[in-house]
């Protein structure tokens, strides 16, 4: 006899498209449980909300590549794939462990032969001066440490490099990737992420370079949302910058 599982029903996860022609135009605010986000296309790809710590009174439009649909998945990916055409990469960087499903796709639509997967988990061939710390917005009470495999590294001399991400919203993952390519001393010509989460990362990526903040790119940008009588209000203020 097996036992009940006891946890907290969260609810559930998925995206949903919305054509165009069925949503002309934003509804006003506000929005309960979900947020559409325009698409490249046209097309809506409706994102339920994530509210944040510490008191859950602001969110953001969550996007988990690994639990969204393949249909959106595509759209993204294609989308990221025309932004990176015209910095004409030779290689693709992709962070873990969401950026890798969107690094390997892009790579592929790019007409690239492989990619370059960055790790979480330390095998025993890695070197440690081959890493750097990273704290992200969904864990940031235990940093990680991202790997790159030495036997990798010929992949990257000399070449072109585009880092590829699900997000960027506090900027603290983005900026581990690039100071992990400055190290290794390779030529970072632009980082693609599926949506700018906020423009927290903007100053985080500022402070850290003048010139880290232009070389990010994405095909769909959202602002922050806080909370008000009957759901979720977008936060204007807080809208990334082109």
């Amino acid at each position: 006899m097996t036992g009940k599982l006891h946890y907290q029903n969260r609810g559930s996860y998925g995206d949903r498209i919305i054509p165009a022609a069925d949503m002309p135009a934003l509804p006003p605010p506000p929005y309960q449980n979900s947020f559409p986000v325009k698409l490249p296309d046209g097309d809506w790809a409706e994102l339920p909300f994530l509210a944040l710590p510490d008191d859950f009174s602001t969110a953001i439009a969550y996007l988990c590549i690994t639990e969204n649909s393949f249909d959106l998945e595509d759209r993204l990916s294609t989308a990221m794939a025309d932004l990176a055409r015209p910095l004409a990469p030779d290689i693709v960087v992709g962070m873990p462990t969401l950026g890798m499903v969107l690094a390997a796709s892009v790579a592929k639509k790019l007409g690239h032969p492989y990619y370059v997967p960055l790790s979480y988990s330390r095998k025993f061939w890695f070197e440690d001066e081959l890493s750097t710390p990273v704290v992200s917005i969904t864990s940031p009470l235990k940093p990680k440490t991202v790997f790159i495999d030495p036997r990798m590294l010929s992949r990257l001399e000399g070449k072109r490099i585009l880092l590829v991400e699900d997000v960027i919203s506090t900027g603290g993952t983005v900026l581990a990737e690039l100071e992990l390519m400055k190290k290794l001393g390779g030529n970072v010509v632009g980082v693609i992420t599926a949506i700018k989460e906020t423009n927290v990362w903007q100053k985080t990526l500022g402070d850290a370079s003048a010139d880290y903040p232009a070389l990010v790119h994405a095909p769909v940008s959202c602002p922050l949302f806080r909370k008000v009588p009957g759901g979720w209000a977008p936060d204007m203020a807080t809208m990334p910058t082109e």
